[in-house]
């Protein structure tokens, strides 16, 4: 069969969890809603992705290649095209996939993999059209200058060589252009409106034991856990007696792992429930009951797909300036509260706990951030590729 769009990814969305997983689970949704024929390629360690379907086994790398690739300190992301030198078979499949699929389009999620466009040329595809779907600047997410440097050549060899840029924020997209980008769109981030069942919520009730709670869900992207140790250290003394902080998401796994975490283990117990990664239906209840939406992100790029969930919540809101990065237009709407000093942080949160709050915002304030709205243009920006 043949496809429009051969889109490379770098994890499966078949059941996405974190943010990133999400974004490309809506803009592969909202191409092939208008009719777009997409065949989507992820690239991933099945190690640290464990939740495919059978569509997206193909490229999945077991323990042994994990292991090999990234047991040097490599990094997942940054070194993911060592897998083609690994194992040569391996990148022959790929473009053997690649070729089958006849695309008039080649999507690329975000730059790891581009060393393989001269293999792509190479192969008989020079004709076909790139596009660059960015989530950040990478290279400035980058601990090292080394790594910072590896980084940036990767994102502007696939910037050079794109057709057509995707960029989440409008800084991101005037780095692009400096970098010598022929065309830019600017897509941001979204989400879906989240309703929860009268029955999923009471069992939700129950489970919470009737506490208050105020909810902060997080991937495993280490600024989600700088910014809850930053926003709430020395003491989350913010929560109140029968209330707590329940924390979601793979974030919950760098905080148990951390030092800061264990030194104040004692006060963590009594304030946080830390819950790990949840399905959607749990959500939907935890987003339901939560008094208080908290966005503790004090570092990283782009912008937050979390805080548009936040904001389409309808619930008060408790974030820092860095959490509103993209949504500039939205911090000053009812209900949403932001500091960047810890201490006004935590008495926010601790206020909406003891005294309550009506967030006042309706949600004809923020309908623009679902991605019904934010994509509506994208689906003819790439068909203009394809039938250019």
């Amino acid at each position: 069969m043949t496809y429009d769009v051969c889109y490379i990814g770098i994890y499966p969305i078949s059941k996405p969890y974190h943010g990133g997983q999400r974004r490309v689970r809506a803009l592969v949704d909202a191409l092939i809603d208008s009719g777009i024929r997409v065949d989507y390629i992820p690239i991933f360690s099945g190690v640290s992705y464990p939740e495919y379907d059978e569509k997206e086994r193909e490229f999945a790398f077991g323990r042994d290649l994990h292991t090999a690739l990234f047991s040097d300190g490599r990094k997942l992301d940054l070194h993911a095209y060592s897998i083609f030198d690994a194992e040569p078979s391996y990148k022959n499949s790929l473009l053997a996939r690649i070729n089958r699929c006849s695309p008039k389009v080649i999507i690329f999620e975000q730059p790891w993999h581009s060393a393989l466009l001269s293999d792509l040329r190479e192969s008989g595809l020079e004709d076909v059209k790139i596009v660059y779907s960015s989530q950040n600047v990478e290279s400035q997410l980058m601990p090292s200058l080394h790594d910072r440097k590896a980084a940036e050549k990767l994102e502007r060899d696939l910037v050079e060589a794109a057709d057509l840029v995707l960029a989440c924020t409008r800084r991101d997209a005037d780095i692009y252009v400096k970098w010598g980008a022929r065309k830019v769109c600017v897509f941001g981030n979204g989400h879906i409106r989240r309703h929860a069942s009268e029955s999923l919520l009471r069992s939700w009730r129950h489970e919470l034991r009737y506490q208050k709670i105020a909810i902060f869900t997080g991937s495993a992207h280490p600024p989600n856990a700088e910014g809850f140790f930053r926003m709430f250290l020395p003491a989350p003394g913010c929560i109140p007696p029968e209330a707590k902080l329940v924390v979601v998401g793979g974030v919950c796994d760098l905080i148990t792992s951390s030092p800061l975490y264990s030194t104040n283990r004692a006060i963590f117990a009594e304030t946080t429930l830390l819950i790990g990664r949840q399905e959607e239906d749990a959500l939907n209840a935890l987003f339901g009951l939560a008094e208080v939406v908290v966005l503790p992100v004090t570092s990283g790029g782009g912008s937050n797909l979390k805080t548009a969930e936040a904001l389409l919540s309808l619930k008060p809101v408790v974030g820092t300036s860095k959490s509103f990065s993209g949504f500039e237009d939205y911090a000053t709407l009812p209900g949403v509260n932001i500091s960047d000093d810890p201490a006004e942080f935590k008495q926010h949160i601790r206020d909406i706990l003891l005294f309550g709050a009506n967030s006042e915002r309706d949600f004809n304030d923020v309908r623009n951030l679902t991605w019904d709205t934010i994509l509506r243009a994208y689906p003819s920006t790439i068909k203009s590729l394809v039938s250019g």
